[in-house]
């Protein structure tokens, strides 16, 4: 059987492809039975389970691949802010300043007409949590959040209402000028039919009620229908989602318009999740006390009625605007609270709903920036896959700016079973998808999203220190890279190249490894990736390794 194609390469890619695979597998189980028992663990009986259980130094060593996937300019910014937010001194003052930007409606507090103040917010604030001002910086943000390796992005509209309560009742701000009335909504609509256009496939839409105008948000406060006017503008929005095979998720607002938002939201869920489909997700505030009771009563309508609940579990972001006595007293208790909907809703033990495997089917998008969360979740997940009883595969994600880190701890985390499934020659486990939730918007539009931020960042300040030792090596790892030179690759396409043998010797098949590399070459690539696809960086010796390299110069020569 030849090593090479007889037809040119990538005629028949899958033919090769799966031989690649077959002499890797090969080669696996031969060198397994070459080396000592101390080195079995090659072997896919003695591959390690997927239980997330790791030693101190695999954690750091993930942590660090996870970490050289940021950009410079993101460690840079996430080191300053750590630092700001770490400190009494310097927080208390700037959030008082973030405050009154967000709500004073004159000229010289907002940034987006004083170039000066505009000059400070953006490139130390908003550039860290925000995608871009517009379009073309939006776009440009998302590209590189999926270059990084997450799966997608949600995207929202910034603008939004705060609502202020007091004893004379609640009054609404808006961070814009507000229009009035109908054009307050149809600001909303075209911003929002704008934001679509800017995510692809299996990407989120986030929308904010609030953003609407005072109109929509006063029937959200009284407990109104929704009017027909906005009914016609989220069919607008659902007509386009579906289009590009995108969801759309309602964030949580302030529990003054909560119920309301809860009670709509249900109405689109029963309306667009139908036939296996989930279009709309409604999201879930573990730090509120009813927070379990409304899933259960909201998954039970949804088996009920034979529709999807789709759900957004967040902790909570509303502690400074929320009526206190809703939500828990400590920490621990909403800890507790996220954690153990999260497990519940994995293993399918939700009261009144059926158990096993006539679980209702729903979907469920884990949000969060607690480590210990996350790792939990995940963890459960692998546990639950290799058991075959997991009920649902859910969907990570962070907010941009905050928690990158583990996002990308994810990334690698899934990357790493996939690899260890083909190294093993066994089927890969389902990996869930890990995305960023961006928003975008004009600075002003964007600052309530911000003062957000603020809060969560500086209630979160023991886990954003535990953060900062790893970025501050990471800088100095790129710092050490910069002083010896390293070349860093050009922008463009890179294809990684898979490896030939010779069956019979089972050594390189160099001869037809140079026609390969040659011909890739000339296809308009700008690069390619040798040693970096099935695992041949630990199935090959190091005399190999380098005979590969040094075949793909002679082949590549100048060209790359």
């Amino acid at each position: 059987m030849p090593s090479h194609p007889r037809t040119p390469p990538f005629r028949s890619i899958q033919q090769h492809l799966h031989l690649h695979t077959f002499r890797l597998s090969s080669r696996l189980s031969i060198k397994a039975k070459r080396k000592s028992s101390s080195d079995a663990s090659l072997t896919h009986k003695t591959l390690p389970p997927f239980s997330g259980h790791t030693n101190r130094k695999t954690e750091q060593a993930l942590k660090g691949q996870a970490l050289a996937r940021l950009t410079t300019s993101s460690v840079l910014r996430s080191l300053f802010l750590g630092a700001f937010f770490s400190s009494p001194v310097l927080f208390t003052p700037a959030f008082t300043l973030l405050k009154k930007i967000s709500t004073s409606p004159s000229y010289l507090w907002n940034p987006d007409k004083n170039p000066v103040l505009g000059a400070i917010v953006k490139p130390l604030v908003y550039d860290q949590f925000c995608a871009g001002t517009n379009p073309s910086e939006t776009r440009a943000k998302i590209s590189q959040i999926k270059h990084l390796g997450f799966s997608g992005v949600i995207l929202s509209y910034g603008r939004e209402g705060e609502i202020q309560e007091s004893n004379s009742g609640s009054d609404i701000t808006d961070p814009v000028a507000s229009c009035g009335g109908d054009q307050d909504l149809e600001l909303w609509k075209r911003g929002n039919l704008e934001t679509l256009d800017m995510i692809t496939t299996g990407d989120y839409l986030g929308i904010k009620m609030t953003g609407c105008g005072k109109s929509i948000t006063n029937d959200l406060l009284q407990g109104n229908d929704p009017p027909k006017i906005f009914t016609h503008a989220i069919d607008a929005l659902v007509e386009r989602a579906k289009a590009q095979n995108c969801r759309i998720w309602v964030d949580a607002e302030q529990q003054a318009v909560q119920p309301t938002i809860d009670r709509w939201t249900v109405d689109l869920m029963r309306k667009y999740n139908r036939d296996g489909q989930a279009i709309f997700y409604n999201t879930h505030q573990a730090y509120l006390k009813a927070s379990r009771d409304k899933l259960e009563h909201q998954l039970q309508l949804a088996h009920r009625e034979g529709w999807t609940l789709a759900i957004k579990l967040v902790r909570g972001a509303y502690i400074e605007n929320d009526i206190r006595e809703r939500i828990h007293d400590t920490k621990a208790q909403t800890d507790e609270s996220y954690n153990s909907i999260a497990r519940d809703l994995l293993i399918g033990n939700i009261k009144g709903v059926p158990t096993g495997p006539n679980f209702p089917d729903m979907r469920l998008f884990l949000a969060g920036h607690n480590p210990d969360s996350v790792s939990q979740a995940s963890n459960l997940v692998r546990t639950l896959q290799n058991q075959g009883t997991l009920k649902i595969l859910p969907e990570f994600g962070q907010l941009q700016g905050m928690a990158d880190q583990l996002g990308c701890e994810l990334i690698q985390q899934g990357e790493d079973t996939l690899a260890q499934a083909v190294g093993a020659g066994t089927s890969p486990m389902a990996v869930p998808r890990v995305y960023k939730c961006l928003t975008w918007g004009s600075i002003q539009e964007c600052m309530q999203f911000l003062v957000r931020r603020a809060v969560e960042n500086r209630g979160a300040t023991g886990a954003v220190k535990d953060a900062m030792p790893a970025l501050a090596k990471e800088l100095r790892r790129r710092l050490v890279n910069m002083k010896h030179n390293y070349p860093v690759p050009e922008p463009g396409c890179y294809a990684p190249a898979v490896t030939f043998f010779d069956p019979k010797p089972d050594k390189l098949d160099l001869p037809s490894q140079k026609k390969y590399f040659t011909y890739l070459s000339s296809t308009g690539l700008k690069g390619l990736v040798i040693l970096g696809t099935n695992a041949e960086t630990f199935l090959l010796n190091r005399e190999e390794r380098k005979s590969l390299r040094t075949t793909a110069r002679q082949a590549i020569r100048t060209r790359h």
